[in-house]
């Protein structure tokens, strides 16, 4: 999630459990609590490109370390305000800030390392872009009004409306989900690796991906409450096989949930397919460069964030269910 969001969130939730008289004081505490987490995103090496991969929404996200990470937030906060406010007021607001951010990051599709140490998988529900302004606009309204007016009522309504909007989008992923089965089945494909996941800033129009025979197929699926879903073809990929995968190839397996494709453009590039500038892409948004010379040696991590021209328009074209004519690529 977004820090922003992150941000709203933490401040909305402390403030909720929080008196009037010290509800801008909650407001804060919370906000900067449920920012806190991501500063893993520090943790990086000029020798080690995949590093920051590894250690981003690691420990520091997960629900073991939010008391810890709580009581570091707080006792800073306590002390760069030279211990004026009462520090057991500080850390209960820190400790429901810092505790919405590994469950919110959970929600989105990158992985959270959310069970950490009693399990390493990274933990990912798809249900939200990783910004989604219809989610963030609302949530700010009422987060500053409620410490604008000191009224408790509207950060309140904040996390209400915080729950409602992830309970649509489970809804609205299950639907995606049944689309994407009715889809393989009507192809008569036998997927046996598949996601689907939220495109960028809504939760109408999903990315799904599957392997079918070694080759991964891209779609877009656009679900609406009451409309059959639509679907908008996208292209074919290889996936990425090799007899001999190299230690930084299977790290970057696993930092990818083995969705490995070799990069249409790049013989060089293996990326994670899981993610694209437009949902139809089979072009990555990332991936690792291996040099042909030096197979054994480390990778550059490479990205791929251009969008060719007409992107944005076949974008919001499938955004608002238009009739496009998008074939298999």
């Amino acid at each position: 999630m977004d820090l922003l969001t992150q941000g709203l969130i933490g401040s909305a939730v402390a403030q909720s459990f929080s008196e009037s008289k010290v509800q801008s004081r909650a407001a804060l505490c919370g906000a900067i609590a449920g920012m806190a987490p991501d500063l893993d995103a520090l943790i990086s090496s000029s020798t080690d490109p995949l590093l920051n991969l590894d250690y981003h929404r690691h420990f520091s996200h997960s629900l073991a370390f939010i008391p810890v990470g709580a009581s570091i937030v707080a006792l800073l906060i306590w002390l760069i305000s030279r211990r004026r406010f009462d520090f057991r007021g500080i850390w209960m607001a820190c400790i429901l800030g810092y505790g919405t951010h590994g469950l919110l990051d959970a929600c989105t599709s990158y992985g959270t390392h959310l069970y950490w140490p009693f399990a390493l998988d990274r933990i990912s529900w798809n249900l939200v872009s990783i910004i989604d302004p219809l989610l963030s606009l609302p949530l700010l309204m009422l987060t500053v009004l409620g410490v604008c007016r000191s009224r408790i009522w509207f950060p309140r309504a904040a996390v209400i409306f915080c729950v409602c909007y992830l309970l649509f989008a489970f809804g609205q992923h299950r639907q995606a989900e049944s689309a994407q089965s009715e889809l393989i089945s009507q192809r008569d494909h036998n997927a046996v690796r598949l996601i689907i996941k939220p495109s960028i800033g809504n939760i109408f129009l999903y990315r799904s991906v599957y392997l079918h025979e070694g080759v991964y197929y891209v779609d877009a699926i656009h679900v609406f409450p009451g409309l059959s879903p639509k679907i908008y073809s996208g292209g074919e990929v290889e996936a990425y096989e090799t007899t001999k995968v190299t230690r930084e190839v299977a790290r970057f397996a696993r930092l990818s949930n083995d969705f490995l494709c070799q990069h249409p453009k790049n013989s060089n590039v293996i990326g994670d397919i899981r993610y694209g500038m437009l949902p139809t892409t089979i072009e990555p948004l990332w991936g690792i460069k291996i040099d042909s010379d030096n197979p054994e040696g480390i990778p550059e991590f490479v990205k791929f964030r251009a969008i060719e021209e007409g992107g944005l328009d076949l974008f919001y074209g499938m955004l608002f269910r238009k009739d496009l004519l998008i074939g298999r690529k």
